[in-house]
C-alpha cells in the first residue's frame, strides 16, 4: 500500500511500482489502462460560519474570486494543484497552501479562506466553526469521479478481483 498524490500515484502505475492505485479521474480515460469506476462525489468548499458567503446556499467559483483558496499540497505539488483547480475547477482565486487537512481546516477556521473538498455534505468533528456548501457550474453541481485504475497488461486474477472488493465497499 503505497500513499500520495493525484500526480505521485499515477507515476507510480507508470512506472509500475504498484499493481493499482485508486484515485481522482483528472484525465481522460486511457486504453491503456482498465479504469473502473468506483464513485462519483459533489464538490463543496468549507467556509469559516463567520464569514458571509456562509450563508449561500451553494456557491460558484465566480463568486470565490475574491476569497483565497487553501489547497493541501506539499511544496513539490502547489504548482500541480493550482494547475487543476485553476484549468478543471475554475477557480480564479488566489491560492494558499496547507501541509495537512487539520493546518488547512484551521486556517479555514480563522477565516482566511476557502476549502475545496470532495464527498459528502455532512461535516466531521468542526462542523460549528465550518459551513460546507456545495460548488457549482451554471447552477449544477461540480462532480468528481474515483476510480481503480491499473494497466490492462498486468490485469490477472488478484488485480481484478481486488479491484471487485474495492467497488463493492463504494456501492455499500
Amino acid at each position: 500500500v503505497a500513499y500520495g498524490n493525484h500526480e505521485e500515484l499515477y507515476a507510480t502505475l507508470r512506472s509500475e511500482t504498484v499493481d493499482l492505485v485508486l484515485n481522482d479521474q483528472r484525465r481522460a480515460f486511457s486504453d491503456k489502462y482498465v479504469n473502473l469506476l468506483l464513485t462519483t462525489c459533489e464538490s463543496y468548499v468549507e467556509f469559516s460560519a463567520r464569514s458571509p458567503l456562509s450563508q449561500l446556499s451553494q456557491i460558484s467559483a465566480s463568486e470565490l474570486k475574491n476569497t483565497p483558496c487553501i489547497l493541501v499540497a506539499s511544496a513539490a505539488q502547489r504548482e500541480t494543484e493550482q494547475e487543476y483547480y485553476q484549468n478543471v475547477v475554475g477557480l480564479q482565486s488566489d491560492f494558499l497552501y496547507a501541509e495537512n487537512m487539520e493546518e488547512a481546516r484551521l486556517m479555514v477556521i480563522g477565516h482566511k479562506g476557502f476549502l475545496p473538498i470532495e464527498g459528502r455534505p455532512a461535516l466531521d468533528a468542526m462542523g460549528a466553526s465550518l459551513v460546507r456548501l456545495p460548488l457549482v457550474r451554471s447552477g449544477e453541481p461540480i462532480l468528481r469521479n474515483y476510480c481503480a485504475f491499473w494497466k490492462k497488461d498486468n490485469s490477472g486474477y488478484y488485480v481484478e478481483e481486488f479491484a471487485q472488493l474495492l467497488k463493492a465497499q463504494f456501492t455499500a
